[in-house]
């Protein structure tokens, strides 16, 4: 995928390179990553160089942080606490306001970079790890689906109003990776996050954007 870091005097010409490749690169691949294709063609014919940091970045795609025994009791603790709240009041501002930092109790720390997969979930009433041997039959699922997202959220207009939340499923919902607490707090930061950025960029203007 595209560089979550790059040098400011890379982007405009890496950008423009991938936006030359992409259509001819659909032509002759017209599935699923041929923009990732282009990519990596702009990126070797401007003999741009990548290095993987390992650390900065989590979510499907690498893999969930790996927490010390402290850091393990606040990732549960950080999970259960979001999840309690979408059960009480799932459209209260405290579900979905703060931004994505907000998400992790300390010492629990979030990481610099996390890809929004598409899609994560967790079930309430919430058990954790625990939730496979527990039955209910009043469970309620909720998930974050990037495909699901409206492309006008982050206007400032009538069309993008309203905050950000959860969708809600009777359905149980795939889970990223498979670790319930990880796909808790993924759905916490994807909606804290689109709520903030909305909230700053629209501070101050009644304007579409």
């Amino acid at each position: 995928g595209a560089p979550y870091a790059i040098h400011i005097q890379d982007v405009l010409p890496l950008s423009s390179r991938w936006k030359s490749l992409v259509p001819p690169t659909y032509d002759q691949y017209p599935l699923l990553y041929a923009e990732m294709f282009a990519y990596v063609m702009a990126a070797a014919d401007l003999d741009l160089k990548h290095n993987l940091v390992k650390g900065l970045f989590t979510g499907c795609m690498t893999g969930n942080p790996k927490v010390n025994d402290e850091a393990k009791v606040a990732l549960q603790k950080s999970a259960s606490t979001y999840a309690k709240l979408i059960e009480t009041n799932p459209t209260g501002q405290e579900v979905t306001a703060g931004g994505a930092s907000s998400c992790f109790l300390p010492p629990l720390t979030p990481p610099p970079f996390f890809h929004y997969c598409a899609r994560y979930s967790f079930e309430t009433p919430y058990h954790g790890r625990e939730e496979s041997k527990v039955e209910s039959a009043d469970k309620a699922y909720h998930f974050f689906a990037k495909r699901r997202v409206e492309h006008d959220i982050l206007d400032c207009g009538s069309g993008g109003s309203g905050t950000f939340e959860p969708f809600p499923s009777t359905e149980p919902q795939k889970k990223e990776g498979g670790d319930p607490d990880w796909n808790a707090l993924a759905v916490c930061v994807a909606v804290r996050a689109i709520n903030l950025a909305k909230e700053m960029g629209c501070k101050g203007s009644n304007v579409r954007r």
